[in-house]
């Protein structure tokens, strides 16, 4: 009879012991983390809730490999989106707008990149280029402006790395630009227009930083 007690005691230590084993697996159970590659662009674009509230969005979309240059698909271009915001100017006839690009390369090839992409968006002899005080963002960051140089005559260049519909293809116009990378990331962010706000490029740039992992 004692021997008997002692098996179903043991019987039933060991039932807990399994039946806790089980539940603590479940329990602790973690969710994978998404890596670089399983982050959509779409997901590191400003929002409208991000931008000041006077401004509209008016282009939101993944970019096409065909509209990218053919030295960006050199360099190794995988992914691009770009979203526009505009601004109706008060007085005037013109608007104000906010354009990102936000690009995946090859994460050794990001210098390169920045650097060229930098060294072309100033390449324009129409401008007259400043250097401003950058953000300090990522691997690579560089801030500057670009006023239009009204004794040279507009020229067409259609040999942007970044491609139609991006922030190459916008009209000659007074603007202030950031450049910054993360990882695989490239970010080129402009505000252009009559009278464009450095400031306020600059407090977008930190919150596009902030969404990139």
């Amino acid at each position: 009879m004692s021997s008997s007690w002692y098996l179903i005691i043991a019987v039933f230590f060991c039932s807990l012991i399994l039946a806790s084993g089980c539940t603590g697996r479940a329990g602790t159970a973690v969710p994978a983390t998404p890596t670089p590659d399983l982050i959509t662009l779409k997901s590191l674009a400003l929002t409208p809730s991000e931008i000041p509230q006077n401004f509209t969005l008016r282009e939101s979309r993944e970019k096409n490999p065909n509209e990218v240059s053919k030295l960006a698909r050199d360099l190794g271009w995988q992914q691009g989106y770009v979203v526009r915001f505009t601004r109706p100017d008060e007085g005037t006839s013109g608007q104000t707008e906010i354009l990102q690009t936000v690009t995946r390369y090859p994460a050794k090839n990001i210098p390169a990149i920045a650097a060229l992409a930098e060294k072309q968006e100033r390449s324009d002899n129409t401008m007259i280029f400043t250097n401003l005080s950058s953000p300090i963002l990522g691997s690579y960051s560089q801030a500057f402006a670009g006023t239009v140089n009204t004794v040279m005559m507009p020229e067409t260049d259609n040999s942007n790395l970044f491609g139609s519909g991006s922030v190459g293809g916008t009209a000659r116009q007074d603007f202030v630009e950031i450049i910054f990378s993360k990882g695989d990331i490239l970010v080129v962010l402009r505000m252009s227009g009559p009278d464009p706000d450095y400031a306020t490029l600059a407090s977008l740039a930190e919150k596009a930083y902030a969404r990139i992992p």
